[in-house]
Formats: structure tokens, C-alpha cells, sequence
């Protein structure tokens, strides 16, 4: 049996776990989709996707959704939104914040790894 150097392992392992590795930490509009609509925040909305976002009042968000069926629905906080479903790629749901606080919602069917949470402030 042929024996594989152990560097050969090492990097043949980092590159099987960087492969599998997921990018659905927590996002700010800062570090992700922060495009923009007049001003507006723009963030794509499909499952691994958990933000934070920092706004001030007045400002609104756009979630855009990427593929599979969603809802976005806020679940505390000053603020109520419910999108209701959709599971067309494209479609945009958006909230203007008018209340300084911590608003947080979530994809009811994807609600481990798809929610957020939005901080208002004067």
C-alpha cells in the first residue's frame, strides 16, 4: 500500500473542509449585498441567510428572493411586516422602519438558518 506524504493529507483535508463550509454567519448590510435602491438597503432573502442590520430611521430594506418558497415576517420589536409567501426567484418584499428599536424576523419554514434582525436608530 502506497503511503501519502502527511502534508499531502493536510491539504487535501483543508481543502475538503473549506469546500464544505457554509457562508451563512451573520451578515451586516455592510458586508453583504449592499446595493442600493435610492438610498435603500437591498439584501438577498434565501435559506443560510442571517443578518444584522443597522439603519437609521426612515430608511427601508428590500429582501430579494433568491430560489425555493419564503415568507419574511417579523417576530419582535417595534415594527410588524409580514411579506406573506412566494417562491418566485426575483420577488421583493420591502419595509420602511419609521420606529427607533430592534426589530427581529424570520422565514417561518427556514427559521434556523434564515432570519435577522434590524436596529433603528434616530
Amino acid at each position: 500500500m502506497k503511503k501519502i506524504p502527511l502534508f499531502k493529507t493536510y491539504i487535501f483535508l483543508l481543502l475538503i473542509f473549506t469546500s464544505c463550509s457554509s457562508d451563512s454567519g451573520d451578515y451586516s448590510d455592510d458586508t453583504l449585498n449592499n446595493n442600493s435602491d435610492n438610498g435603500d438597503i437591498v439584501l438577498t432573502w434565501e435559506t443560510g441567510r442571517i443578518y444584522t442590520t443597522d439603519i437609521k430611521v426612515g430608511e427601508t430594506i428590500t429582501w430579494v428572493w433568491g430560489s425555493g418558497r419564503h415568507n419574511l415576517v417579523s417576530i419582535s420589536g417595534p415594527e410588524t411586516f409580514d411579506s406573506g409567501y412566494s417562491s418566485d426567484n426575483g420577488f421583493r418584499f420591502s419595509h420602511k422602519f419609521t420606529q427607533v428599536g430592534t426589530t427581529e424576523y424570520v422565514c417561518e419554514p427556514h427559521r434556523s438558518n434564515q432570519y435577522g434582525t434590524v436596529n433603528v436608530t434616530e
